[in-house]
């Protein structure tokens, strides 16, 4: 059975082909035609039917008419990031590797990719960098057109599955590195940091704002989230942002609850509160009846045991309560009784409970215990442990200004469930393990982990190019390729079908590329490059 790809007349193939010196008797030949102006297959074909060719060339604006294009600039580093390249000389080996002088598209070379990349840098704000400050250079007008790039990448993905809801999650992260330039962060180790917004129902990430390790990872977050809205659709309606501790910021907070600009209907907003006293001390004044069940689990012989528990707290920050007709800021607490011997074996209740405690948490307070436990173990302090009753227990919060009966839906519960708050505060919860995925495929998977150079700007943009390439990817999987991969990362997809092999073969005026029928990729090539091809075309 033969595997059907396509023939082209002109354009780009897989970027992961071989010349395979092999008997052409294994391999089956690919008789679909394709239209000359869709080049490519895959990613390749989904960069060009989504127009991204003409639009990074309109938005970055680096190049003129001589020499590769921004967007042939781009389309290598996207090709290099999911290929398995880590690095600019690695452009030199993808060229030779996949042989893309025979289908018109341009590798440039390491020393011209470098020289690129330094474009996107502004020099004018480089004496303003340094130790001590929080500083983020001001973005060139090429490093800018990113964002535009980005916005209009998510307006073609958003179009095939438009939605009027849309969530926000933004959470930074850092990025290591030993290049000259590097400041260094809180920790005192030398990095650079990205905040990302990721939109989980898309899969994709809106923004991305790059910049230097001491900057602290939540500075000016309100500005950020404002660019990553202007990125959205317009048929986007209400939008809900989800954000660790670095996202408590009466800015932030203020600018959801009052939406003054009035684009959209509601921004709703589930952020983790600084737990600080005036914040105990609310807590502690719940009523013990108060508290319900957040999670249960069951002991070895079955028995529900009560691991965390929230209530609702009356508590406003001296920062959020200056206006007396000002909207409402609802908080929630959130403890869990906290066991030392556990903490110390385990640092997990659950396998506490699984080792037959029949009771979760049997330390009990006594006078300066808790300083004493702190003051013992540093990392502590980030359970913020208060006494509650005569027991200790571990201690968070959450901001939000979602209310109770809101329709459940548009957060993730089955149609007709109302929301309240254990639901807010799990709503809140489901971003913490997407974010770290995203980033770990970033820099471990794809090739933002690496620092290529110590000019900032350059590092920005190959920052971006690596969040191109997984939002192309992304794109592939969740729209062209089988439901069953919806869920694989970028190295599950090269495995797969980014480094195929194949052989091409110039035959009546047309190339044609073979590939081994044994192949499991050739299906899901064949599979996806059809449903691109019901694209329609990019508008000129």
């Amino acid at each position: 059975m033969f595997i059907r790809t396509q023939t082209f007349t002109r354009g780009v193939h897989l970027l992961w082909q071989n010349e395979l010196k092999k008997s052409t008797s294994k391999f089956k030949k690919a008789r679909a035609t394709f239209p000359p102006s869709a080049d490519s297959a895959q990613v390749v074909t989904l960069f060009f039917k989504a127009g991204m060719d003409r639009k990074i060339d309109a938005a970055i604006r680096i190049r003129g008419e001589r020499g590769a294009k921004d967007s042939e600039h781009v389309l290598a580093l996207v090709l290099l990031n999911l290929a398995g390249g880590t690095a600019v000389d690695n452009l030199s080996i993808l060229e030779k590797k996949l042989s893309f002088d025979r289908f018109g598209i341009r590798i440039p070379s390491p020393s011209a990719c470098r020289l690129w990349l330094k474009s996107f840098h502004n020099a004018s704000e480089e004496q303003k960098r340094g130790m001590g400050q929080a500083f983020i250079p001001k973005e060139n007008e090429h490093l800018k057109g990113w964002r535009k790039v980005f916005s209009e990448l998510f307006a073609f993905a958003w179009k095939l599955n438009p939605r009027s809801y849309l969530t926000l999650d933004m959470d930074a992260t850092e990025i290591p590195t030993s290049v000259d330039g590097a400041l260094a962060n809180y920790k005192g180790r030398s990095c650079f940091w990205s905040l990302n917004t990721y939109c989980p129902e898309m899969d994709m990430i809106v923004s991305t704002r790059y910049c230097d390790g001491n900057v602290p990872p939540g500075w000016e977050q309100v500005e950020e989230f404002k660019r990553a809205l202007d990125a959205l659709p317009s048929g986007v309606r209400r939008v809900g942002i989800r954000s660790d501790s670095a996202g408590y910021q009466s800015a932030l907070l203020r600018y959801c609850n009052e939406n003054k600009e009035g684009r959209f209907e509601k921004l709703y907003y589930a952020i983790s509160a600084d737990v600080v006293k005036e914040f105990k001390e609310a807590a502690k004044a719940v009523d013990e009846k108060e508290w319900k069940p957040l999670k249960v689990v069951n002991d070895a012989e079955g028995n529900p045991i009560v691991v965390e528990e929230w209530a609702e707290v009356t508590y406003v920050p001296s920062s959020l309560s200056t206006k007396k007709d000002g909207p409402d800021y609802r908080f929630f607490a959130i403890r869990e009784r906290w066991n030392w011997k556990a903490y110390k074996d385990a640092e997990d209740v659950e396998h506490a409970v699984a080792k037959k405690r029949r009771s979760v948490g049997e330390q009990l307070y006594i006078s300066g215990a808790i300083e004493a436990i702190e003051k013992e173990d540093e990392g502590i302090r980030r359970l913020h442990l208060t006494e509650f009753g005569g027991h200790i227990y571990k201690l968070f919060g959450v901001a939000s200004n979602i209310e109770d009966e809101e329709e459940g839906s548009i957060f993730g519960l089955p149609a007709g469930e109302t929301m309240d708050g254990k639901a807010i505060i799990e709503w809140h919860r489901k971003r913490c393990g997407k974010s770290e995925e995203i980033h770990h495929s970033l820099k471990e998977e794809l090739a933002g982990g690496h620092v290529p150079s110590k000019v900032f700007g350059a590092n920005a943009a190959w920052w971006n190019a690596a969040v191109l390439a997984m939002n192309l990817n992304n794109i592939l999987k969740n729209f062209f390729l089988p439901a069953i991969y919806r869920k694989s990362r970028p190295r599950t997809l090269r495995f797969l079908i980014y480094t195929m092999a194949g052989k091409i073969v110039s035959h009546g005026r047309r190339i044609v590329l073979k590939l081994w029928e044994r192949d499991y990729g050739g299906g899901l090539l064949a599979g996806a490059l059809e449903r691109l091809k019901g694209l329609p075309e990019p508008e000129t």
